[in-house]
C-alpha cells in the first residue's frame, strides 16, 4: 500500500488537513475507526491476489512463514 493510497483513504474516512504538509491532520476516533476498516479491505484484497488459486495448506504455510 502506498503512501498516496493511505492519505486517499484518509480522506474517505473523514480526516481533514489542517496545513500544507501529510502531517497536518485532524480527525476524531469514529474517523480513525474508518480509516482502519478501509485499510482492512485494502489488504485482504492484497493478500486475496497473492493467494488466488493456492490451496489451503500453502497459504497456513506462508502466513505462518511470514508471521515469524
Amino acid at each position: 500500500m502506498t503512501h498516496e493510497e493511505i492519505i486517499e483513504m484518509a480522506k474517505q474516512a473523514g480526516f481533514e488537513r489542517l496545513g500544507h504538509t501529510d502531517n497536518d491532520w485532524v480527525c476524531v476516533p469514529e474517523n480513525i475507526e474508518a480509516l482502519v476498516e478501509l485499510i482492512a479491505v485494502a489488504e485482504r484484497k492484497e493478500w486475496e491476489k497473492e493467494f488466488a488459486g493456492m490451496g489451503e495448506w500453502a497459504c497456513v504455510h506462508l502466513l505462518e512463514e511470514r508471521n515469524k
